[in-house]
């Protein structure tokens, strides 16, 4: 009978011309290159016969092993690589006798890599004779196999429990790649319905999975990627592969969201209980979950809504790596309000996180997909503005405005600016007609201080009643800034009061007298009134409604800024810096410093301080911002959250920005603040200033009156 001869690091003995040398039993012959077999029915090796001479071992019982001896010379293998000649015969020297059959075994294990079930094990490697696999270990000589499909049984006499092993890649996978390379080849995939993905991710995630057939990685995103260029069914059964590895209830999201984008809807409510059930075998969704399941299968986009039920019973959401399958996604038209609230959040958001190019993607394909929507409008609006194209962000933004309205959705805060956004052409109209006040700002009452001189500056500052209590914080920290310097010259605080009681008007009074009597340079004027409702959207608007108001009494530049915040110690060097060196200051953090706006949306400017510096423009300038919140602000509706921002940001655009190469602009964000706001220095621990702390302080500082001296007795 005929054997391959095996050593002891597991490689054949081959023969090249006259040479002996290591040869891997998964390698291929060829003419000039064979592996040595021995006769044992006549003890003869061929080829190399004529000098080597095989010698059984007696010192190792049970297993088939010999020597390969010339004189007193014994061929070693304690190289894994290269053979040597020996005097002594011990283990690297014992070569295993294999019949040709177990030799093709050895070749097929070895070329091949291997899961056991789930499990993947690799390649196998042969050790002293032994081949070993994962957990497991043979003599080489009694493995027993079984070919059937892709799977190899393995087992001995010795250990008959068998060990069935998987080819990888296995005959599914090799089928995938071939229809996935056949898609690529064809041209299938020049056109993703999403600008997540492109054709070099199709290629890239292959590349990755033909060079490691065993990774499941690759797999899940080529699910992804496949659901997103329409081929869904292929994306699925990318999905299925991999849960036949990794049973994960993240898979089984990732396939109802599969199943959903194919409009499938009973199917991908059967998946989502699965993978509810999966992730939280003990939860209870009975109060939720049936409406959520009944409303999907009745074809409603319903998986868009089990994020937001998740996080109602305080549990993590599946893997958000999966969320690009939603945005941007063909919807049903059978979802209610609610679940295309959700959408437009999902799509937002997306929209965010984009560069131009990519939105530009988003946008087409949200567009071929939904058609006419609130927040493509709204997207369009932006990417337009950032272009430069005013007018046509102008007609996107009112088209977005009307169709809002229309089905009552509430954008994301960054996009309330819609519903109080004013075109050009509107913003030009303004002070060709009388605006009706809708606000009832011009109505109230003012109390001016009176000054020796005219101020050099005006401080304004509005509220309502309700956040009244941040004021006394805002007056004191201005009186101790001015007790340590008063060389920013006379100034007036001004502060608008929406809807006060009795005690914040007294207040207001007892200060104004005080400062009247004993400051110097600062003074306190306040006006005071009703609102035409009490709306909380207003409020931040005060400021620029009651400016009017001001400008009319005091011909000076004026500093707007929100009473959350307080003054630094050094406030007047930071005023005289700010008048002696700007004409305007703004929060400018999207603008560069040629006045063009690089990103986000143009309603975004900072409103915590603005400074105007010209006080012959200042009555136009205060006139338009008053005409322009008149004019969108609606009493009966409470979107106009970011109006007092649109009226700023107008208003730079109006009467700054074409001059802007011509004036002094001050990026109030850049340098050091002039108005702090505690939210971003403070903690929110820090005890808050009452009335009673500034009247105290004022006590304090009251001058004490001299006695006048008694007149002599006579």
């Amino acid at each position: 009978m005929v054997f391959h001869l095996l050593s002891f690091h597991g490689a054949l003995v081959g023969f090249t011309g006259r040479h002996l040398h290591p040869l891997s039993p998964a390698a291929g012959t060829t003419r000039t290159t064979t592996p040595v077999v021995l006769d044992t029915q006549h003890n003869a090796i061929a080829p190399s016969g004529a000098f080597v001479r095989a010698q059984p071992i007696s010192t190792v019982t049970n297993r088939p092993l010999v020597a390969l001896r010339a004189g007193n010379a014994y061929l070693s293998s304690r190289s894994p690589t290269q053979f040597d000649a020996v005097p002594l015969c011990a283990s690297w020297e014992h070569f295993l006798l294999v019949s040709p059959e177990q030799t093709d075994l050895l070749r097929t294990l070895l070329r091949g890599i291997w899961h056991e079930g789930r499990t993947f094990v690799g390649q196998p490697t042969c050790f002293g004779h032994n081949l070993q696999l994962g957990p497991h270990t043979w003599p080489i000589e009694q493995l027993q196999a079984e070919f059937r499909a892709d799977t190899l049984t393995l087992w001995t006499d010795a250990a008959p429990q068998k060990v069935t092993l998987t080819a990888c890649p296995s005959r599914a996978l090799d089928e995938l790649l071939d229809n996935i390379t056949e898609l690529l080849e064809v041209g299938a995939f020049r056109r993703a319905l999403s600008p997540w993905v492109s054709v070099e991710d199709v290629r890239e995630q292959v590349l990755r999975l033909s060079i490691t057939p065993s990774a499941i990685a690759p797999c899940i995103t080529l699910a992804q990627i496949c659901c997103l260029f329409g081929q869904g069914e292929l994306g699925n059964q990318f999905v299925t592969y991999a849960q036949s590895f990794a049973p994960m209830a993240d898979l089984l999201w990732l396939q109802a969201l599969i199943a959903l984008r194919m409009h499938d809807h009973a199917h991908a409510a059967d998946l989502l209980a699965s993978a509810l059930q999966e992730r939280y075998p003990k939860q209870d969704f009975t109060a939720t979950l049936p409406t959520l399941l009944t409303r999907l299968r009745q074809g409603e986009d319903a998986l868009l809504l089990v994020p937001d039920m998740l996080y109602d019973y305080d549990l993590p959401t599946f893997d958000e790596r999966f969320d690009t399958l939603l945005v941007p996604m063909r919807l049903s038209s059978k979802n209610s309000m609610d679940i295309r609230q959700v959408y437009a959040t999902l799509f937002q958001n997306a929209y965010q996180r984009m560069d131009t190019t990519k939105d530009l993607r988003l946008l087409e394909s949200e567009a071929r997909l939904n058609g006419l929507s609130w927040w493509t409008e709204t997207a369009m609006g932006h990417t337009s503005w950032l272009a430069g194209l005013r007018a046509e962000a102008d007609t996107h933004y009112a088209i977005a405005r009307r169709l809002a309205l229309q089905e009552g959705a509430v954008p994301l805060p960054e996009n309330m600016g819609i519903f109080s956004w004013l075109g050009a052409q509107e913003c030009s109209q303004l002070a060709s007609r009388a605006v009706p006040d809708r606000t009832g700002v011009s109505r109230w009452v003012w109390q001016f201080s009176p000054a020796d001189a005219p101020p050099a500056l005006c401080l304004v500052f509005a509220c309502d009643s309700t956040h009244f209590h941040l004021l006394p914080g805002l007056i004191l920290s201005l009186l101790h800034a001015y007790r340590e310097d008063r060389s920013a010259g006379p100034v007036q605080l001004c502060i608008g009061v929406a809807n006060p009681n009795t005690e914040q008007l007294a207040f207001l009074r007892t200060v104004a007298e005080w400062l009247e009597h004993y400051a110097t340079s600062l003074r306190l004027s306040f006006g005071h009134g009703t609102t035409a409702l009490q709306d909380a959207a207003l409020e931040p608007a005060l400021r620029y409604l009651i400016l009017p108001d001001v400008v009319a009494q005091f011909r000076c530049p004026v500093m707007t800024g929100d009473c959350a915040g307080y003054f630094p110690t050094n406030t007047a060097t930071l005023l005289r810096t700010l008048k002696n060196t700007a004409t305007y200051g703004f929060d400018l953090p999207l603008f560069n410093h040629e006045g063009q706006q690089t990103s986000g949306t143009p309603w975004d400017i900072g409103t915590d301080m603005a400074y105007f510096g010209e006080p012959d423009r200042l009555p136009a300038i205060a006139a338009f911002m008053s005409d322009y919140l008149n004019t969108v602000y609606t009493p009966q509706s409470a979107v106009h959250t970011a109006m007092d921002r649109c009226a700023l940001a107008q208003m730079l655009r109006h009467f700054i920005l074409p001059r802007w190469s011509a004036l002094s602009i001050r990026f109030l964000n850049e340098g050091p603040a002039v108005l702090v706001m505690p939210a971003k220095t403070v903690t929110s621990a820090a005890a808050p200033i009452s009335q009673a702390d500034v009247l105290h302080d004022l006590a304090v500082h009251t001058p004490r009156r001299v006695p006048k001296p008694s007149q002599p007795k006579t």
